[in-house]
């Protein structure tokens, strides 16, 4: 296992969210060392200065893959990959062509952190979840710092934040697949199901790249797991912390948090107490009744009273771009769901939306089949509105289907973009229905995140609602 503080040289490769404040970190962490950070696209000029200013050598854009082929410094020992450089990377190729170690900017991070830590990952419901905990421990009056694949990343925190606060961090398959000692002391998998296949090279490897959250656990060290969801069941859960269940339901063997009788509760001091009924949570759908007791079994095991948790989970407003009420004009719900970047988020939240629902899919495809979408909508979804790049995936699903099941199957429409499709729901919807934008696709076809589609539906709702005001 390598030793940070004998690596006298170190390479960060991508510059952006990641890897800018873990150059930082190096230099200020490791002062003996050489530090190159390295960027194969265009790096800003002012995040050049700010890193040369601070000691780091700055190798960009040709100067890493030009015709000369990937530069790696020879006096590299290590490499931190930010999460955003695929496989194909040259200086990822190189660096592993010399068996350097490469770890995760989330790995490196850690070896600086000595807090209480809880690392929260799953296919959907990341970001409320670990928003919520961060929430509850603050709501508490004790000290937190949220992040990872929200907020700030990982390296930001070390000298920012205090030893004593608890740290609750989303965390990616992308920044789990390449961690060495990286053990948080509860770790959260609140569900499997397909993503980011085009990354891991199938189902297999994306969930041994999630997995990798718990292997580095020891006795001690809380696995909480999710009784409720099938690919969490049948997964084999590596490292040695004690097993944990929370669930909907009551009487799962190892079960710390629950629900019976129509009220949550969890597991706190050996004993059971009672939180609040599920009628009353803030955050709505059988997924986020899932994501509140992971929450609250989490923060419990960091010593938050339950009193508290309960209070918490009552207020707890929904986090942006999940099932975000944009609006309601002239008695329709615009329902912002941009975060929705999978199949199976998409049927989540058509858990809290259903019926009469206009339902825009589309964007770019993480090589996800359709066709189970396509019937699964059906009942739930009154029209089919497709959008982006994945748009002639979706057409062929619904057409078959159409053809399958002529008399239950999703009419759909495809339209050139996300203003054309508010639009055209706009002008067929009525009051009571609901305009979901629940893409089940990336957002990189059109967008430079999920955040921006997000956003341009927000925008797009307002501009709606100032129409309808001034007609």
């Amino acid at each position: 296992m390598t030793d940070i503080h004998d690596v006298r040289g170190l390479a960060v490769l991508g510059l952006g969210r990641s890897g800018r404040p873990a150059t930082l970190l190096a230099r200020r962490r490791l002062p003996e060392a050489r530090v190159w950070a390295i960027d194969e696209g265009a790096v800003a000029g002012e995040v050049r200065a700010e890193l040369e200013a601070a000691g780091a050598t700055v190798l960009a854009g040709p100067d890493v893959s030009g015709a000369g082929g990937a530069v790696l410094p020879a006096a590299a020992e290590l490499l931190v990959a930010s999460p955003g450089v695929t496989p194909a990377s040259p200086v990822l190729q190189e660096a592993r062509r010399r068996g350097l170690p490469v770890w995760s900017e989330v790995e490196f991070a850690a070896r600086f952190l000595p807090n209480w830590l809880i690392a929260i990952t799953g296919t959907n419901g990341k970001t409320t979840t670990t928003a919520l905990a961060g929430r509850i421990v603050a709501d508490a009056g004790l000290p937190v710092a949220v992040g990872g694949n929200i907020g700030h990343a990982l390296a930001n925190l070390p000298d920012a934040v205090p030893a004593e606060a608890v740290v609750v961090a989303e965390l990616s398959s992308f920044q789990l697949e390449n961690i060495e000692a990286f053990r948080p002391d509860v770790a959260v998998l609140l569900n499997l199901t397909e993503d980011h296949l085009d990354r891991h090279g199938g189902y297999a490897g994306y969930v041994a790249a999630k997995l990798r959250v718990f292997e580095n656990q020891r006795r001690g060290d809380l696995a909480l797991l999710n009784a409720d969801d099938p690919g969490t069941l049948v997964a084999a859960i590596p490292g040695g912390g004690r097993r944990a269940w929370f669930a909907t339901g009551d009487g799962v063997e190892g079960q710390v948090a629950g629900v019976s009788g129509g009220r949550l509760w969890v597991e706190a001091g050996g004993r059971r107490h009672d939180l609040c009924a599920a009628g009353e949570l803030s955050l709505k759908g059988e997924h986020n009744l899932q994501n509140s007791l992971a929450a609250a079994a989490a923060t419990a095991a960091a010593g938050v009273a339950p009193a508290s948790i309960a209070r918490t989970l009552r207020t707890f407003p929904a986090v942006e771009h999940r099932l975000q009420v944009a609006g309601v004009v002239g008695g329709v719900t615009y329902v912002n769901d941009s975060k929705a970047t999978n199949v199976d988020a998409t049927l989540k939240a058509l858990t809290a939306y259903s019926g009469q629902v206009f339902l825009i899919l589309g964007g770019l495809s993480k090589g996800s089949a359709f066709d189970g979408l396509a019937v699964a909508t059906e009942g739930l979804v009154k029209q089919a509105v497709l959008i982006g790049r994945a748009a002639p995936e979706f057409e062929r699903a619904y057409a078959a289907r159409a053809a399958a099941s002529p008399g239950s199957a999703v009419p759909f429409v495809t339209l050139p973009g996300l203003a054309a499709a508010v639009t055209w729901c706009a002008e067929r919807a009525r009051p009571g229905d609901v305009v979901l934008l629940s893409p089940a696709c990336a957002s990189f076809d059109q967008y430079r995140s999920y955040e921006e589609r997000g956003e341009h539906f927000l925008r797009l709702v307002s501009e709606l609602q100032a129409r309808t005001d001034g007609a």
